[in-house]
């Protein structure tokens, strides 16, 4: 389902406020396929504006921009996240402001024929230079990650008891969860770098050239590559 009318109305007056050049241009909602943001392209620019509906890592509306900026900066340099454009801050008719972002023209990933193509674009991020400790705010750069990774499963583990699963699935993650915490009482740790942390399929877009982008970047940080 496409956002409302008065949402495209809000986001053309945020566009109004800040004189930005494509004001004034059709604007097309996307379908809406997630919930965490409204997607509406700029008809005619090459862009696209992402509106936040609410933070994942519970942010303020300022804080959630600023973080989702510094996600989609830092990954630029791989070659396969979409260009920054320009940020709309928080404002009466968009109280969590919109990035504008480069509008990637292709198709869904499809599973296995593009996991070649899904490597390369994760590798290319995982290569990127790692800053120094002190520039690495506001992304999350855990004293250690995978403790970090046990205190955001186990928050989400308080829920499994009401979700109706059956004992051999509730076993399975258990013994997963065990299997964790050995790793973690180890001292071996790879090298840190920016992840996406969330970097399922169906944040890519495949274009025709074969090449894989991905699209969505809101929770990255300074972890290891095989969190992704």
């Amino acid at each position: 389902m496409p956002i409302s009318n008065d949402a495209i109305q809000r986001l053309r007056l945020a566009l109004q406020a800040a004189r930005h050049p494509a004001a004034d241009r059709p604007l097309v909602p996307l379908p809406d396929k997630g919930l965490a943001h409204d997607h509406v392209r700029l008809e005619g620019t090459g862009w696209l504006a992402r509106i936040p509906k609410q933070s994942q890592l519970g942010l303020s509306g300022q804080d959630n921009l600023d973080y989702q900026r510094a996600c989609f900066e830092r990954a630029a340099a791989s070659g396969h996240t979409p260009a920054l454009q320009g940020v709309l801050p928080p404002s009466e008719p968009l109280p969590r402001g919109a990035l504008l972002v480069q509008s990637i023209v292709g198709r869904p990933a499809r599973l296995p024929v593009d996991l070649p193509a899904l490597a390369a674009a994760l590798a290319s991020i995982h290569a990127l230079p790692l800053p120094e400790a002190a520039s690495r705010a506001p992304l999350l750069n855990a004293a250690d990650p995978l403790r970090a990774l046990v205190h955001e499963i186990d928050a989400q583990a308080a829920h499994l008891g009401a979700a109706g699963l059956s004992v051999p699935v509730l076993t399975a993650i258990e013994g997963e969860r065990q299997r964790l915490l050995a790793c973690v009482l180890g001292t071996d740790r790879p090298a840190r770098c920016l992840i996406a942390f969330d970097a399922h399929p169906g944040n890519f877009i495949v274009q025709p050239d074969g090449r894989a982008v991905l699209v969505d970047l809101e929770k990255c940080r300074y972890a290891y590559p095989g969190l992704d």
